[in-house]
Parts: structure tokens; C-alpha cells; sequence
């Protein structure tokens, strides 16, 4: 499928045709088209952004799209040291853990960019998006799971 600039450029070239589709490029990356390459947290901030002000029917589909942007992170296809069955890789851990259903909000996903950055690696912890900078020393798996406990309790 087309997943960036080059690729849409390619196959119109090749095809003699007027446009391309790009739809499953743009789950994984929103920003595909630009000419600079965007590193999934800021990617998944900026969805939560748009998903908080424009909320979708259903948590599933922000659980959806996040597991898009992060895919190529947390499930790496060309990394021989990749293991999926391996728990004790951050990775595993957090691609199972995006799936659960108790995260059901914004919030919830904010955390779990955070821990993301986390245990990532040092150079993304000193690089960490401003908006959850503040979240990142304290988060842990089950800090986000009961941010969702704390904003249920709220609503009712």
C-alpha cells in the first residue's frame, strides 16, 4: 500500500494515473505525506487531540488506531532479537496491554503514550512531548489502569 510521499509518487508514475488511495498508510501515520519522518508518540498526541475535541463512537476505535501508530514500534518486522512471545520486552508488554478493555479514555491513552516514552529508551525520555512531560517519572501499568477507575468514579 502507499505509506509515504515517495510511494504515491512512484506508483503514479508507473500507472500513468491521476491520484492514489492512502488510506491504510494514514492509520499508522496521519502525517504520511510530509516530507519529514514523526515519531509515533507525537503522532498518537496529536490523534488523542483530535479524537478528545472530535470524539469517535467507540474507545475501540482510538485502541484501533493507536495500535497502528505504534505498530512498527512495539511489533518491529525486521528486528531479528524480536520476539513477540518474550513478556520480559517493553514492546510485548505494551501491545498487549493497548488491547485491555479498561482503557477507555483520552486520558487512559495519554498515560499510555507516557509510559510508552518511558520505557522506550533515555534519548525519547530527555526528547518527550511537552504535553506529558509531566506524567512520565509517575506512570506505571497500573497508574493507567486506574486513571480509568478515578474518571468513571467522577462520571457517575
Amino acid at each position: 500500500g502507499i505509506s509515504n510521499y515517495e510511494d504515491a509518487v512512484s506508483v503514479m508514475e508507473q500507472t500513468k494515473c491521476h491520484a492514489v488511495m492512502a488510506a491504510t498508510g494514514y492509520l499508522g501515520n496521519h502525517r504520511c505525506f510530509d516530507m519529514k519522518s514523526v515519531e509515533p508518540e507525537y503522532l498518537a498526541l496529536e490523534y488523542l487531540d483530535s479524537a478528545e475535541q472530535y470524539p469517535p463512537p467507540s474507545y475501540l476505535y482510538i485502541q484501533k488506531h493507536l495500535r497502528w501508530i505504534f505498530r512498527d514500534t512495539l511489533q518491529p518486522k525486521n528486528d531479528p532479537c524480536f520476539d513477540k512471545r518474550d513478556y520480559s520486552d517493553y514492546r510485548v508488554k505494551l501491545l498487549s496491554f493497548l488491547v485491555r478493555p479498561y482503557l477507555r479514555s483520552i486520558e487512559q491513552y495519554r498515560l499510555f503514550v507516557a509510559l510508552y516514552v518511558k520505557l522506550s529508551s533515555d534519548e525519547k525520555y530527555n526528547q518527550a512531548p511537552a504535553s506529558i512531560r509531566h506524567l512520565i517519572d509517575d506512570v506505571t501499568f497500573g497508574s493507567v489502569k486506574k486513571a480509568g477507575k478515578i474518571i468513571r468514579y467522577v462520571k457517575d
